[in-house]
């Protein structure tokens, strides 16, 4: 098994509310891409692979031009109404997580302790 598919069984293993993982090593290439068995998408695998491979990158390279003076990002949260999307870099990785509608804060509170990111609870 692969650095990337634990990582993805990690997260999906982190919350019953993870739809789908999205991983992207540090060339932005998307390594691993997958949606909880038990979730139907919202849109077509190949849309998810497109938009995931491609709008997580876009979105951290942007909002980190300010992290010579604000500091790292620690994750960036999308609520849309039928899903929430919750982008972060890590370890020289981006992860991007669908997840079902809900509070963020429980989600953010395990992404904090399992893998270490600041995130201000």
């Amino acid at each position: 098994m692969s650095v990337s598919s634990r990582l993805a069984d990690d997260l999906f293993a982190l919350d019953d509310r993870v739809r789908y993982v999205a991983v992207l090593d540090r060339n932005h290439k998307l390594v691993e891409s997958r949606m909880r068995s038990s979730v139907m998408s919202l849109t077509p695998g190949e849309y998810d692979r497109k938009f995931m491979g491609s709008v997580p990158p876009l979105v951290l390279d942007t909002v980190s031009q300010l992290e010579a003076q604000c500091g790292p990002v620690s994750h960036i949260s999308i609520q849309y109404q039928r899903v929430d999307l919750v982008f972060f870099p890590y370890n020289n990785q981006i992860l991007a997580l669908s997840l079902e509608p809900g509070p963020l804060e429980p989600i953010l509170r395990k992404l904090k302790e399992k893998f270490g990111l600041k995130i201000h609870l």
